[in-house]
């Protein structure tokens, strides 16, 4: 049988095709499935069309002299990155999106490992060995693709079997799936649960040749549907499955016939990131639709007028909503602050992520865990004297997917400049009299938020 192994990409590579796997997570360790154990069939009920979820992320790994877990939206962006520890052949999601799993490449026969991984750092928080047909594969079982199947087992493949094999999460113990691929192809890298019930597969006929890809039917049989870019691994969103070739692209499949061929699918290249893909998953590859979901809030210290020379303290905070790990990503556009302030040097400070000024612009980028909060503060100055228009408004926009405000008025904080003349209490202007010396003159000192037309009351 060829030895289907990855071809250089920039650099050698030694890793295997992509795979994505979801399984449902127990109370501790590597998940549970949900049905205890592995099973041995695909399920003889017709396929049943799924409601088409909303977009989610995709996920990536990579390998050999740069091992990242990278993070990207459907167009290509990058997200997050955390580094490694080791080649996976392949990572997969549970269904419910909060466990990810790896397994490591190629692997030894008879010791290979399946590692639940955290993909907020990218470390290793449990691993069990597999055992069972997949751990026997000779020379080495080469695990290169992986993705969850609904009821929480994991589909896997092999480049150097034609065989699939399921594996329970909870006990790594492998048992043979009732579908092998064609003599003479093997797995290039991954599994996708369609929106209609079959199941998308990717192989591979050499180590160079484009993927053939598959559709597996409920009822255990297998036909070639057209072949696409050599593909390590794929990755759903929304109804669309997106194939991680070996040349780095991130390619969009424009169509899924449902009857055989040997054809050239369509696909749009949405990004050529030159990267050396080993894997790809998404929290939807199950045919589940878990989605990204956080959400910002911001407020400012004092939160509704300043003097001249005030300093201004804003707190965004990000929260993580849903069940999996997302990126909480936003920006917060200063222009209409910082013509009467002026950014405290120093001053902008992040629990967690990176946040950053440029152009007038704040932006934070991070990675958190279910129910997990990140808090960004920084202060400005309100210049003395104000030449601006002397109110301050700025808002806070997230830019990853699933990102909402907390509250219809949460990101957009509006804050007025006090002028001299507008106070006509007697004594005004005489030594020891301020604005703040009474309680609500003008002042708020509670962190607050208010829209624009609020403050013209």
């Amino acid at each position: 049988m060829v030895n289907h192994r990855r071809p250089a990409l920039r650099r050698v590579l030694t890793g295997a095709a992509i795979g994505l796997v979801l399984a449902v997570t127990g109370p501790a360790g590597l998940a549970q499935a949900g049905t205890g154990a592995a099973s041995t069939a695909t399920g003889t009920a017709a396929a049943k069309a799924r409601a088409v979820c909303p977009p989610t992320t995709l996920w990536a790994n990579t390998g050999g002299g740069a091992r990242n877990l990278i993070q990207y939206d459907t167009t290509g962006n990058t997200l997050s990155t955390a580094p490694l520890v080791r080649d996976y052949g392949d990572i997969a999601f549970s269904p419910n999106g909060s466990t990810l799993y790896g397994v490591d490449f190629p692997g030894t026969a008879g010791s290979t490992t399946l590692y639940a991984i955290n993909p907020v750092t990218g470390g290793e928080t449990a691993s069990a060995p597999i055992t069972g047909p997949l751990a026997a594969v000779t020379s080495v079982p080469a695990v290169n693709g992986l993705t969850s199947r609904a009821d929480g087992t994991l589909i896997a493949g092999s480049f150097n079997t034609s065989q699939i094999f399921l594996i329970d999460p909870t006990t790594g113990v492998s048992t043979l799936f009732p579908v092998s691929f064609p003599a003479g192809v093997v797995s290039a890298g991954d599994f996708i649960t369609l929106d209609d019930g079959d199941i998308l597969a990717f192989g591979a006929a050499s180590s160079t040749s484009p993927s053939p890809v598959f559709r597996i039917r409920p009822d255990n049989t297998i036909i070639q549907i057209g072949t696409v870019p050599q593909t390590f691994g794929a990755a759903k969103s929304a109804g669309s499955v997106y194939a991680f070739a070996s040349n780095g692209d991130i390619n969009l499949l424009n169509s899924l016939p449902t009857t055989a061929s040997t054809a050239v699918l369509p696909v749009t290249t949405v990004e050529a990131t030159g990267r050396g893909f080993y894997g790809a998953t998404s929290t939807q590859d199950a045919g589940t639709c878990v989605t990204p979901a956080y959400t910002i809030a911001k407020t400012a210290k004092p939160g509704r007028a300043v003097d001249e020379g005030d300093t201004i303290t804003y707190k965004v905070t990000v929260k993580n909503t849903g069940t999996t790990a997302a990126s909480g990503n936003f920006t917060d556009d200063l222009s209409d602050v910082l013509d009467d302030a002026a950014l405290v040097p120093g001053s902008v400070t992040s629990t967690t992520g990176s946040a950053t000024v440029a152009d007038e612009t704040l932006t934070w980028t991070g990675t958190l865990a279910p129910g997990a909060t990140a808090t960004v503060t920084y202060k400005v100055k309100v210049n003395a004297p104000d030449t601006g228009d002397r109110r301050l408004v700025n808002a806070a926009a997230p830019t990853a997917p699933g990102g909402t405000c907390a509250t219809s008025r949460a990101c957009t904080v509006t804050i007025k400049v006090n002028k001299t003349e507008d106070c006509d209490e007697p004594g005004h202007g005489k030594p020891g009299h301020h604005h703040g010396d009474k309680p609500n003159h003008g002042r708020d000192d509670d962190y607050g938020h208010e829209d624009e037309d609020s403050m013209r009351k």
